[in-house]
């Protein structure tokens, strides 16, 4: 005769064993921070281009308003900026500017398109960044034409 008893234990002890192996972790993969500095420019040079990439897209896509065309512009000078430092004066402050940079591209090629808003004005995605001039029609005023900073 089956002694159902047994399976069951075995069944019990199996699925707790089961469960006991998932809990377990594997080894975990290293994060960008222990990788060598070289490796660490070359993953944030092409992270660059990938947001650069995608700023392109979403200003090719259309339906923005003037200011969050100037935000991404802005967004992609700085991050143009921060990754030119980092590949002339590679420093950990310098990666971590570019690490950030690249998050704000990201970010404001994430804007949501006014259209679909109602009327309400998309949140900025340049934290306590100036707004640009809105004239009558609600364009943005182009900055006046002077010499060009040095």
């Amino acid at each position: 005769m089956i002694d159902i008893r047994r399976h069951v234990r075995s069944g019990m002890l199996l699925v707790a064993a089961a469960g006991l192996l998932a809990g377990c972790h594997g080894p975990q993969r290293p994060d960008m921070a222990r990788l060598p500095g070289p490796a660490q420019d070359y993953l944030l040079v092409s992270t660059y281009f990938m947001a650069e990439g995608s700023l392109v897209s979403r200003l090719q896509d259309g339906g923005l308003s003037g200011q969050q065309v100037y935000d991404m512009a802005a967004s992609l000078k700085y991050g143009k900026h921060t990754i030119m430092t980092v590949l002339q004066k590679p420093s950990r402050r310098a990666r971590r500017d570019g690490r950030q940079a690249v998050a704000l591209m990201v970010a404001c090629a994430n804007q949501p398109d006014p259209s679909t808003l109602h009327g309400v004005a998309p949140p900025r995605c340049i934290p306590g960044a100036p707004l640009m001039p809105v004239n009558a029609n609600g364009q943005v005023v182009p900055p006046s034409a002077g010499p060009a900073p040095r």
